[in-house]
């Protein structure tokens, strides 16, 4: 019997060489650049979206990038913005955009989109900054500085600003240049979807992004966040020499307006000269409050150099209204409104603003542009 050929084996090829080590790292580039382009596709997908909100932009203030966030989506839902209120936390949980716009719109027939720019920790110095930035990118008609005596303190909310004005995609947009990091925090919706996770390993970790998506969710989409607490004993004064409260007093004893604070809302109040309104007011502030900075005299002194300020720098200044408005069951504590006082403030400072705006003051003036939709 024939024997069954033994298949023939390939020759060797000796010069045959393995990949390259570049050729292997070009291939998983590219793969990579395919998986980050498909995620980035999927995460522009409004149903996608919104079921993963959170973004970032890699700032340590988790609230700024919430109202940024939210006043982008603001923006592309109603074409522009029209009114954007800044201040602090009173601002925030004090102010529903909604209320306002409705109430003032009901006196005067003018619609208008109203957004709450609120940031708690922020005093009048980053405002400044971040005035010049909604300006350049929104050009709102009308801008609502709700201020108050702590924001001009030397020594207040310091490392706030610092930590925050340091930050490199802030510090970016105060320049003529982007580096390309900060473009893709701007741009990229995948690393704007994945930098919340980048503080993975703390132990706050879990705890941290969970108040992060429950705040974001608690803001309505006019930037407002409701307040559901109710305060005790606001109507007794503070003790200085509670251990709780002698940081306050120290911090504001022997009370002075630095006068860099003042250049910082020359700043704000300089949108005035690009034909926008600016408008300066005061929360209805408990008494108590100002026993930290010398009781009532010291805030009236300090209301009569605001006041001045302002109308000398081309802005318009609200008399605040009577602390007497708001009964103590709307407040949290002696400076900050709840779910209850703020819709009554909203109702209250509409109608002051469409008593002046009929009187033959300024009125809230709506943008002259769309503004930035992307």
């Amino acid at each position: 019997m024939a024997q069954a050929s033994q298949p023939s084996q390939l020759p060797a090829h000796p010069h045959s060489k393995p990949p390259s080590l570049i050729i292997s790292a070009l291939i998983g580039l590219l793969l990579f650049a395919a998986l980050a382009g498909l995620l980035e596709a999927t995460l522009r997908i409004p149903r996608v979206e919104d079921k993963l909100p959170l973004r970032s932009l890699g700032i340590y203030h988790a609230q700024f990038e919430i109202k940024w966030f939210k006043l982008q989506e603001y923006v592309r839902a109603n074409g522009g913005v029209d009114v954007i209120l800044l201040g602090n936390s009173m601002v925030n949980t004090g102010i529903n955009p909604q209320v306002l716009a409705n109430e003032y719109k009901a006196i005067t027939g003018e619609k208008l989109r109203i957004f709450n720019f609120g940031i708690e920790g922020l005093t009048v110095a980053p405002n400044a900054d971040f005035t010049s930035l909604l300006m350049d990118t929104y050009h709102p008609g009308t801008l609502l500085f709700v201020t108050e005596m702590r924001d001009y303190a030397a020594n207040n909310g310091l490392d706030v600003e610092q930590q925050l004005l340091a930050d490199e995609w802030v510090s970016a947009q105060q320049g003529t240049r982007t580096p390309a990091r900060v473009w893709l925090k701007s741009n990229s919706s995948f690393i704007q979807h994945l930098l919340p996770l980048r503080n993975w390993s703390r132990a706050d970790f879990p705890d941290t992004l969970l108040m992060n998506i429950r705040r974001w969710m608690d803001t309505t989409p006019a930037g407002y966040e409701a307040d559901r607490n109710t305060g005790e004993n606001i109507d007794q004064p503070p003790d200085p020499n509670d251990p709780k409260e002698q940081e306050n007093f120290a911090l504001f004893k022997d009370y002075n307006i630095d006068p860099g604070r003042l250049q910082d809302l020359k700043t704000i109040l300089n949108a005035s000269s690009q034909g926008t309104h600016v408008f300066v007011t005061e929360m209805p502030l408990y008494p108590t409050y100002f026993v930290y900075f010398g009781g009532e005299p010291a805030h009236e002194d300090y209301l009569s150099t605001l006041k001045n300020f302002v109308e000398q720098n081309g802005g318009i200044f609200l008399e605040p209204l009577s602390w007497k408005l708001i009964p103590l069951e709307d407040r949290v504590d002696h400076h900050h409104l709840n779910y209850k006082g703020a819709p009554l403030f909203s109702k209250l400072l509409a109608q002051q603003l469409a008593q002046v705006c009929q009187s033959g003051g300024a009125c809230l003036q709506p943008s002259a542009g769309m503004g930035e939709t992307r």
